[in-house]
């Protein structure tokens, strides 16, 4: 019993810190960074890189075109779209246009999105397939050239909605849990005076962007204009070789839960960093 107790965990409180609490937005975070840290490498998929330079440009394009189309600060989009490159460049543009992104897996039924889209009363959708919905159809645009004018309207205020993220549905009906941006910005700006992750870091994204440790993974990336690896599909799912792809590609930071912590079977020089949750840990 003695031994037993002393495994039991205690709750370490952490300092109060109210100068986490700022006006401010994921639109005002990342373009901070974007200035601060223009020709770093932001994101790497498979052989592609982009600046963080070039995806501020960029995702100021897709929220150009959004504005475009009609949507408005306020409006959900959904995004159901593959990983890579141009699904961070669609939610940042979602995001800088002001409106709440609705992310769905990929691998989701189409029924399923259909049931979200509709329950969330989306005004449009990034998508590479036509839904059954009362809802505008977007495609992500092409990266700008150097030349081309891109002009941003206003944005999202503080206490907007940031994203709808709808929870996995276990205990019963899923449920769409709105997020503002002074929460997760403070929640950022929060987890990463713990974790201190620095411009230094390469982390590696291997959540969908449907589960909540994504926003852990990239906006806390974004915040300390560190690169992100994101996994392709199959990466993303070959847990086995999860450490070979650590080391080959030097990350320094993982987000994980414990039971993918537990079927790697190497170490990993260079990781620094290892966040866990969302279950018990074994020993």
């Amino acid at each position: 019993m003695a031994q037993a107790e002393q495994m039991i965990p205690s709750i370490v409180p952490g300092d109060n810190r109210p100068d986490f609490l700022r006006e401010e937005t994921l639109a005002d975070i990342f373009r901070a960074s974007a200035n601060a840290h223009a020709s770093k490498h932001a994101l790497v998929f498979n052989d592609s890189i982009l600046t963080y330079s070039e995806l501020d440009r960029w995702s100021d394009a897709m929220a150009a075109y959004l504005f475009q189309q009609g949507i408005r600060p306020g409006d959900p989009v959904g995004i159901w779209w593959p990983r890579g490159l141009e699904l961070h460049v669609a939610v940042l543009g979602i995001v800088k246009a002001g409106a709440s992104y609705v992310p769905l897996d990929f691998e989701m039924p189409a029924e399923r999105v259909v049931t979200v889209m509709n329950e969330v009363g989306a005004k449009g959708y990034i998508s590479q397939s036509k839904l059954d919905i009362n809802a505008a159809l977007f495609s992500v645009v092409p990266q700008p050239s150097a030349s081309e004018q891109i002009t941003i309207t206003q944005g999202a205020a503080p206490d907007d909605n940031a994203y709808v993220l709808y929870t996995s549905g276990s205990t019963g009906k899923p449920k769409g849990i709105p997020i503002a941006h002074r929460q997760i910005c403070h929640l950022v700006r929060a987890e990463n005076s713990v974790l201190e992750v620095n411009t230094h870091d390469r982390v590696y994204q291997g959540f969908s962007v449907s589960f909540d440790m994504w926003c852990e993974e990239v906006w806390i990336s974004y915040f300390a204009g560190a690169t992100l690896y994101v996994a392709d599909a199959a990466t993303a799912k070959s847990i086995d070789e999860l450490d070979e792809v650590l080391r080959r590609q030097r990350i320094t930071v993982l987000h994980a839960v414990p039971s993918l912590l537990a079927v790697m079977e190497d170490d990993v020089p260079l990781l620094r960093i290892v966040n866990a949750g969302g279950e018990a840990c074994t020993t």
